[in-house]
């Protein structure tokens, strides 16, 4: 008798525990191969969705400013991000920095 009470109770907090997303702050500078700051360079943060398309789903864009930083924020991590600077260099989440120079 008790555990049968207690699943919907358990399934409403797996459910509400699993719809809420944590936001996400991402900082950088987006450089060319030099180092030195892109002005205007656009950037876009993706996330992978696998339902109900699988196709990936933008989540926020920024440009960066005269000495190239820029900030994202997103409600959900993003999974990749396109730009158009040779270089994004994130002081916020160092793992996700990228580079096109020397391919």
């Amino acid at each position: 008798m008790f555990s049968v009470i207690n699943k919907p109770l358990c399934i409403l907090l797996m459910l509400n525990t699993c719809a809420c997303s944590t936001q996400q702050i991402y900082v950088g500078v987006a450089t060319n191969c030099n180092g030195e700051p892109v002005e205007g360079a656009e950037i876009e943060a993706w996330k992978n969705q696998f339902f109900p398309l699988h196709l990936p789903v933008k989540i926020a864009e920024a440009t960066s400013d005269t000495s190239g930083a820029y900030t994202l924020i997103t409600e959900k991590s993003a999974s990749f991000f396109t730009y158009t600077s040779e270089q994004l260099i994130f002081s916020s989440h160092p793992k996700q920095s990228v580079n096109k120079c020397n391919l």
